[in-house]
């Protein structure tokens, strides 16, 4: 019989597509204000695995990254992607086209998940009309990828910086413990 316990908190990130510099900036003072210090933050990565967004946003597009230092609960994952859409619908231009389009989700020792509005076969519902994908698996020392996740996230430079985010939530978890 196995027992419920409490899982551990773990290190929320936030993933930034966008073509407005200013828009980008503007959501990182307001996550940081929301969610406190922010310890990794990379930006400007170039967006061009999909013109998915090229009518909405524009271009070129570029993928931002950043991760918080302090670790969350797991559960506060689904308020978390609902106020950074109220970000995304306060940055929009006229018409509602969003300037920007903000994935919030964690990593722990284990697992990368985001959260999304959109269901799928290999999406769990968390509430609040909010699913968590389980975009990469952390195994034998590296991120692996499923048949779903997103192309710019199996590669490098990203998988790196996931690691490196990753690398720095299992410090944190020490420093805590001790």
């Amino acid at each position: 019989m196995s027992i419920p316990k409490e899982p551990s908190r773990v290190k929320l990130i936030v993933s930034s597509i966008y073509s407005d510099q200013v828009a980008c900036e503007k959501v990182v003072s307001l996550l940081k204000e929301k969610f406190g210090l922010i310890d990794i933050i990379e930006a400007h990565f170039p967006f061009t695995f999909t013109t998915y967004y090229h009518k909405e946003m524009g271009e070129p597009l570029f993928r931002s990254f950043l991760s918080f230092q302090k670790h969350i609960l797991r559960e506060a994952l689904p308020d978390i992607k609902l106020f950074t859409n109220e970000i995304e619908n306060s940055l929009a231009k006229e018409g509602g086209r969003r300037t920007i389009n903000i994935d919030p989700g964690y990593i722990n020792d284990a697992q990368l998940i985001l959260a999304t509005g959109k269901n799928f076969s290999h999406r769990i519902y968390l509430g609040k009309g909010i699913f968590g994908d389980l975009t990469l698996i952390y195994s034998k020392g590296e991120f692996h990828a499923q048949p779903w996740t997103y192309p710019d996230y199996q590669q490098e430079p990203i998988l790196g910086l996931l690691k490196k985010m990753r690398e720095r939530y299992l410090i944190e978890c020490e420093e805590n413990r001790g």
